[in-house]
């Protein structure tokens, strides 16, 4: 009867672990194990500068004008004579994250030519560019502080043809803009960008200015021999620093248009040529008065013109000449070209530039150059009268300089 028991008994333990089973291994089933957080990559952060530095000599000197006393007319930030100078000192951040993009980037010149925000008059550092950007496929969204889209140099000098910027680049657009800009990679040759910004050099819109100003760019790489690039600027200019007339405003809006043609062209293997032209000027319905004998009127349109010619032969890894002929007539002095005071309505002006660049590279990264650049002026008349404005030493409308300059490019 026990032995009898005991088989019963070992038989009920098989069937009910034979039941059991199925069940703890559902309950197992239905209970996943712990997963770890997705983590989240840091963003990844490029760190690059530039360090540049010049001496430059005006030619123009007298003994009522020392060359310690004079400066270089029509120059950006190389415009003092006999003077050591730092031309621009630059840390850029770049933090990347995925499609998402932030810049920061922090710029000190003796001068602050360019207009760096938070550099004051004088020396010091400011912020150049400071914008966030999203790419999502052909898009890309960039809202904040960015140089402009204008012109066919940049701020950094080493990355031109020549040390100097031109006179374009020094009267007729801004340096930088602050808002937004859009931009649709249509395919790999062609994209298209739209900007709207505070205005020219401004950090923001003033009560007087309200008026958004808006950009463009086409730009069109067909084949690796030319690249096409066309662009335009329409808005009022508040800051004063470019396309600034001497007389006083009589109707608001302060608005300019420029448009910009910009085409580069690979001629060999060492050889690189481009032309930056340039039309721009008062918006129709845009009124000014100059009072005086000879600049007494008002205008509804007021209009000017430029051009440059640009060419770098690089001779051999290490060593390139550039040369830079240029352009630019102003009839009605909007601009002020040189320094000229007149002011809207003025005496004809036509401004003419040359430059000759050579530049040795003694490592990838650290490069000198020498340069000569000689400009003069040539003034038309205004009410039968010919008006001298030459601003350079001696007054007769030359000027010849020699720069020598270092950059550490990192």
């Amino acid at each position: 009867m026990n032995k009898t028991m005991k088989v019963l008994a070992l038989m009920a333990s098989l069937v009910l672990m034979g039941v059991s089973a199925p069940v703890m291994a559902q309950t197992a089933a239905a209970t996943p194990a712990a997963t770890a957080a997705p983590t989240v990559a840091a963003p990844v952060v490029k760190v690059d500068g530039l360090v540049d530095a010049f001496y430059s000599y005006n030619f123009g000197a007298n003994s009522s004008k020392p060359v310690g006393s004079l400066t270089n007319v029509g120059y950006n930030y190389n415009g003092l004579s006999n003077s050591y100078q730092i031309g621009l000192a630059e840390t850029k951040f770049t933090a990347t994250q995925g499609a998402a993009t932030g810049v920061v980037e922090l710029a000190y010149e003796d001068t602050n030519y360019m207009a760096i925000p938070g550099a004051g008059a004088g020396p010091g550092l400011g912020v150049l560019q400071a914008y966030a950007q999203y790419t999502t496929g052909a898009w890309t969204l960039t809202g904040g502080r960015f140089v402009t889209w204008m012109g066919n140099e940049v701020v950094e000098a080493p990355s031109n043809f020549n040390y100097s910027h031109s006179l374009l680049f020094q009267y007729t657009i801004p340096v930088w803009n602050q808002g937004v800009n859009v931009s649709l990679a249509i395919d790999p040759t062609l994209s298209i960008t739209g900007y709207a910004t505070n205005g020219w050099n401004n950090v923001a819109n003033t009560a007087n200015y309200t008026a958004q100003t808006w950009g463009a760019e086409i730009a069109w790489t067909p084949n690796s021999t030319w690249k096409f690039i066309l662009n335009g600027i329409d808005g009022p200019n508040t800051t004063g620093l470019n396309l600034k007339p001497a007389g006083p405003l009589t109707t608001d809006p302060y608005d300019y248009a420029v448009g910009e043609l910009i085409v580069s062209y690979a001629a060999a293997s060492d050889l690189s040529l481009a032309l930056d032209g340039e039309y721009g000027g008062l918006d129709a319905g845009a009124t000014f008065t100059e009072p005086g004998t000879l600049n007494t009127g008002t205008y509804s349109s007021a209009t000017f013109w430029g051009v440059d010619l640009y060419g770098k032969w690089q001779a051999t890894s290490d060593f390139s000449a550039a040369l830079r002929l240029e352009y630019v007539s102003d009839p009605l002095n909007v601009l002020g070209l040189y320094g000229n005071t007149n002011g809207f309505g003025g005496d004809q002006v036509g401004a003419h530039e040359g430059t000759l660049t050579f530049t040795k590279a003694f490592t990838p990264a650290w490069t000198v150059s020498l340069e000569g650049r000689y400009d003069y002026e040539t003034d038309g008349v205004k009410g039968g009268t010919t008006v001298a404005q030459h601003p350079f030493a001696n007054g007769n409308g030359q000027q010849g300089t020699a720069t020598l300059s270092t950059a550490f490019v990192f």
